[in-house]
C-alpha cells in the first residue's frame, strides 16, 4: 500500500471512531434524558403522596397511667468490691522464703497497701457516679409522677405543657406554619395554619415512551382535590398527635389558610376546615389506606369546598380563641 492509500486508510478509521464516539454520546445523553425524566417524575408522585397523607405518620402513644404507675428507683448503696479484693489479700498476707525475689517482704505489703489505696478511690469514685446517677433518676421519675397526675387529672396548663414539649421535638414541615391551642375544661382546640395552596404544584409530570419527560398545567379540579386531601390530611394527623401524647377522648381541629377576603381585597389566615374528633373513632381507622377528605365523614365537621373553586371560608364549631 502506498503512502496515499495509508492516508485514506488512517482518515477512515478516524471517521469512523468519531461517529462511534458520537453514536455513545448520543446514547448517553438519551441515557441522561430517560433517568433525569424517570427522577423528576418519581420526585413530583412522591411528593403528592407525602402531602396527601400527612396523617398516616404520627406519633407514639404515651401511657400516662402506666408512668403513675411507675416505681420510684431503687435507693443508691455504695459498693466497695475492689476494696474488699485488695483488703482480702492485705489481710491474707504471709512471708515467704522467696520475698527477697520480689523486694523483701516489707515491700510486698507496701505493694498492697498502694493497691488498696487506689481500690479505694475507684470504688469511691464509681459510688459518687452512681449515686448521681440514681439522683437524677429519683428526680426524674418524681417530675414525671407530677407531670403524669396533672395530666391525668386533665389541669390545662399540664395539658399546654406537654403539646409544648412535643412540638419542640416534633418536625412539623408539612403540618403547616403553626399550631395554637385552645385548652379549658370543655374541649381541646388546635388551631392549625396551614400551607396554602401554593404547596401543591401547578403542572402534572410523566414520562413518555420515548423516555422524555412532558408537563402539563393540572387541571383546576385536580389541583383543588389534592389540596383539599392535604388540608384534611393534617387535621387527622393533629387529632392522631393528641390522642397519641394526651389522655382524651375527643377534641376539635380547625384548618386555617391564607385566603383573598373579596371585602377588604386582602389576604388573610381564614378557617376553611374544622372538625370535632373522637378518639375511638379514629382508633378505629386504617390511616395509611384512607382517603383524608372523604374520611371525614366520620366526624362532625364543617368544610365548604367545590372541586371547581376549592375551598369556602366557613365558621368554626369551636371560637378560634383570638
Amino acid at each position: 500500500m502506498g503512502w496515499r492509500g495509508t492516508v485514506r486508510s488512517v482518515s477512515a478509521a478516524m471517521r469512523a471512531a468519531e461517529r462511534d464516539a458520537q453514536r455513545r454520546h448520543k446514547q448517553q445523553q438519551r441515557e441522561d434524558q430517560y433517568a433525569y425524566s424517570t427522577a423528576a417524575v418519581e420526585d413530583w408522585q412522591l411528593f403528592i403522596r407525602d402531602v396527601t397523607s400527612v396523617h398516616a405518620n404520627h406519633a407514639n402513644s404515651i401511657d400516662w397511667y402506666e408512668i403513675a404507675e411507675n416505681p420510684e428507683p431503687s435507693d443508691f448503696n455504695p459498693t466497695f468490691r475492689r476494696a474488699e479484693t485488695v483488703q482480702k489479700e492485705l489481710n491474707e498476707f504471709w512471708p515467704t522464703k522467696l520475698d527477697f525475689l520480689r523486694g523483701g517482704t516489707e515491700k510486698r505489703r507496701s505493694r498492697l497497701s498502694d493497691r488498696l489505696n487506689i481500690a479505694n478511690a475507684e470504688d469511691e469514685a464509681e459510688n459518687k457516679s452512681r449515686a448521681e446517677a440514681v439522683a437524677v433518676a429519683k428526680a426524674e421519675w418524681a417530675s414525671d409522677q407530677a407531670l403524669a397526675q396533672r395530666i391525668l387529672n386533665k389541669e390545662p396548663e399540664g395539658l399546654r405543657d406537654v403539646i409544648s414539649e412535643y412540638q419542640s421535638f416534633s418536625n412539623i414541615d408539612l403540618v403547616g406554619s403553626s399550631i395554637t391551642f385552645t385548652i379549658n375544661d370543655e374541649f381541646l382546640h388546635a388551631v392549625v395554619n396551614v400551607h396554602d395552596d401554593g404547596l401543591i404544584p401547578k403542572v402534572r409530570k410523566k414520562q413518555l415512551a420515548s423516555g422524555r419527560l412532558s408537563e402539563s398545567k393540572m387541571p383546576d379540579g385536580e389541583f383543588n382535590e389534592i389540596y383539599q386531601d392535604y388540608v384534611c390530611s393534617v387535621a387527622i394527623r393533629v387529632a392522631a398527635d393528641l390522642f397519641a401524647i394526651l389522655p382524651i377522648a375527643e377534641c376539635h381541629v380547625t384548618c386555617r389558610s391564607e385566603m383573598l377576603n373579596s371585602r377588604t381585597g386582602h389576604l388573610e389566615n381564614a378557617p376553611i376546615l374544622s372538625a370535632f374528633f373522637v378518639k375511638e373513632t379514629l382508633s378505629k381507622l386504617n390511616l395509611k389506606n384512607i382517603d383524608p377528605s372523604d374520611s371525614l365523614v366520620n366526624f362532625v365537621h364543617e368544610m365548604q369546598f367545590k372541586r371547581s373553586n376549592g375551598f369556602a371560608r366557613i365558621e368554626p364549631l369551636k371560637p378560634l380563641g383570638e
